[in-house]
């Protein structure tokens, strides 16, 4: 008898996180496990194989009444319940976690830190309960997992449990581009959502402080909340900038001189190993946590701290005067990426749920 698998995954975008997801879900063996995603919105199929089920909820927190219903009707011996992200997995564990022969593992892709921003005073509690749930209750799953060692880590210190490390499955090959500049002005890539957590102000505080703010070209590449604050800061301070919302992002990878991350907290960022797989020098902010694990603490790049555009100016200016030095690092980096290989992180993946059906 098959094993049933029970995704929640309450809103989709084209972020990291859901690219992970869907790579993961595209890996399960179906001939071994009855797939059904739980969602909030309207998402394409994956596979004709795969159910998916829009629930009839306002907000994540109550759709687990509808979920739960779902999977107490179901008369499988064995079922497995799947999440990713605090925000999901807290509420899953409260709800779930004492159903019978359900099993649960549950994906971490940011660190903790992310539970110490908020936007306003209802997030800000939110976060607060959250943040005080995951040290009760996150120990409760059968299987916790992150995407990278420091997150492991630090996620294991907090809920007294070990944290399996399950890395983006982000890396395929190794994908050699020109390196000349060919122009008077470098283009600098930024890929990320137009969110506070991406800090998308340090990187154009950075450029519009920089002593060659003239020659340097930026791309922007997201979508979210926060464009019309990004296009207002760029149109005030007349900086040569275009944002494109596109999915297909070879060719931006390809075009670009140097590869810029300014986020605020990561997991591991998909976008950081997919620039160094296409032979691009990287400069990251010191985030926790993945980009140490990417870069090897500053050995295959450079890094600067959170929230500094003083620094990363400085850093810009360097790359424009002498990119040899970041092209030496960018080849140290190449050779670290084979550990987030695509084939090795769905193993991974699947050694669990194999682990958890068994």
């Amino acid at each position: 008898m098959k094993t049933s698998l029970y995704v929640f995954s309450p809103y989709s975008g084209i972020g990291g996180g859901d690219t992970t997801l869907i790579r993961f879900l595209k890996s399960i063996n179906l001939k071994k496990y009855n797939v059904t995603i739980f969602t909030l919105e309207k998402v394409k199929k994956i596979s004709k194989k795969i159910k998916i089920i829009k629930l009839a909820a306002s907000s994540t927190l109550m759709s687990f009444i509808q979920i739960k219903k779902i999977i107490l009707g179901d008369n499988s011996l064995k079922k497995i319940f799947f999440s990713m992200q605090y925000f999901v997995n807290v509420p899953a564990i409260f709800f779930l976690s004492k159903i019978k022969n359900l099993k649960m593992i549950i994906y971490e892709i940011n660190h903790p830190d992310q539970l110490k921003y908020s936007e306003n005073t209802i997030q800000f509690f939110k976060n607060k309960i959250l943040s005080f749930l995951v040290k009760k209750i996150y120990h409760k799953a059968d299987i916790v997992s992150s995407n990278s060692k420091e997150l492991s880590k630090d996620l294991s210190a907090l809920i007294n449990k070990k944290v399996e490390i399950i890395y983006n499955p982000c890396f395929f090959k190794i994908k050699k581009r020109n390196k000349d500049i060919k122009n008077s002005k470098i283009t600098i890539l930024n890929i990320a959502r137009f969110e506070r957590q991406k800090d998308h102000l340090t990187l154009l505080k950075a450029i519009n402080h920089s002593k060659v703010k003239n020659n340097i070209r930026l791309n922007l590449v997201g979508y979210g909340t926060r464009e019309k604050l990004i296009k207002d800061y760029i149109n005030k301070n007349n900086i040569d900038c275009k944002i494109y919302k596109s999915k297909k992002l070879s060719s931006f990878y390809r075009s670009s001189d140097l590869f810029i991350l300014t986020s605020l907290y990561e997991g591991l960022p998909t976008v950081m190993v997919e620039a160094a797989s296409h032979c691009m020098p990287i400069i990251t902010s010191q985030f926790k946590s993945g980009s140490s694990e990417i870069l090897n603490n500053g050995k295959f790049g450079f890094v600067f701290p959170v929230k500094d555009f003083r620094a990363l100016s400085k850093i810009i200016e360097n790359f424009y005067k002498n990119p040899k030095i970041f092209f030496k690092k960018e080849k140290l980096c190449r050779k670290n990426l084979e550990k987030f290989s695509n084939k090795k992180s769905l193993i991974k993946f699947n050694y669990f749920l194999d682990k958890l059906s068994n």
